[in-house]
């Protein structure tokens, strides 16, 4: 199957990302196909998908600002269907993330001595998770948020690999169930570049998913999994949780 031209577009210092397991960071520039393994013009293609000030996500009223944090970069490797195989660079899953400050940390109080959080998105699960559908422009991806503080600890997540947050992002218009109302996305502007073809100032949404309770928050043993959740709202239903992703997507064709 040919890969067509269009392709959707989709928080703990720096110092710590080795030690936090997160691969590089986002944003060095754009458009960024390090990485990408395409060769067979006629079915390959490499990705980088990169989000923009004003991606956030918000949980029962509660808005946490993701900023620029989140990149998705790869190679698409057609399978015969419009949902074609993602493969991350060599030593990553192709989900990059830097750390973002969670808005009045803990406790709602930000001077508060230890008070500061910090929240991680990572990838629930392997590379193959990521679903792209090149005709809808649709991203399905698991994920969860790895909060770091110095009560915390280094193991606190809202979901998990077996229970992740799935989002469905989409550029079109969503389908939520109440309280929430549909909303919409964008695909941006089209633009074609001595590499490929470029999407900028696209805009995906979801308002459908549903959000879990806090784990292992606490130095791993989830004696402050109550606080979390009560700060964060959580867990909280389908229906009551929103994110809107801004984003740039850029398609180079293999060789």
């Amino acid at each position: 199957m040919r890969v067509r031209r269009h392709v959707l577009s989709i928080a703990a210092v720096i110092a710590s990302m080795a030690l936090l397991g997160v691969a590089g960071s986002a944003h060095a520039a754009f458009p960024n196909f390090s990485g990408c393994t395409a060769t067979n013009f006629e079915q390959d293609a490499c990705l980088d998908i990169q989000n923009r000030r004003g991606t956030n996500i918000n949980i029962k009223g509660f808005n946490v600002p993701l900023g620029e944090s989140l990149e998705i970069r790869g190679t698409l490797r057609g399978n015969g269907t419009f949902t074609p195989l993602f493969v991350p660079p060599a030593g990553t899953n192709g989900f990059f993330a830097r750390a973002v400050p969670v808005p009045g940390g803990l406790l709602g109080i930000e001077w508060i001595p230890g008070n500061s959080v910090l929240a991680i998105t990572e990838l629930a699960g392997p590379a193959s998770a990521i679903r792209l559908n090149i005709i809808t422009h649709d991203i399905t991806i698991p994920v969860k948020v790895r909060l770091v503080n110095v009560l915390l600890g280094m193991d606190c997540h809202i979901g998990t690999t077996s229970r992740p947050v799935v989002l469905n992002l989409t550029p079109g218009t969503t389908s939520p169930p109440p309280p929430n109302r549909p909303i919409s996305g964008s695909p941006g502007t089209e633009t074609f570049t001595e590499y490929g073809v470029a999407f900028t100032g696209g805009i995906n949404v979801d308002n459908s998913f549903a959000v879990p309770g806090a784990t292992e928050c606490g130095l791993g043993l989830g004696l402050i999994n109550s606080l979390v959740n009560l700060r964060l709202r959580l867990p909280s239903a389908a229906g009551n949780n929103s994110t809107t992703v801004y984003n740039d997507v850029a398609l180079r064709l293999a060789p």
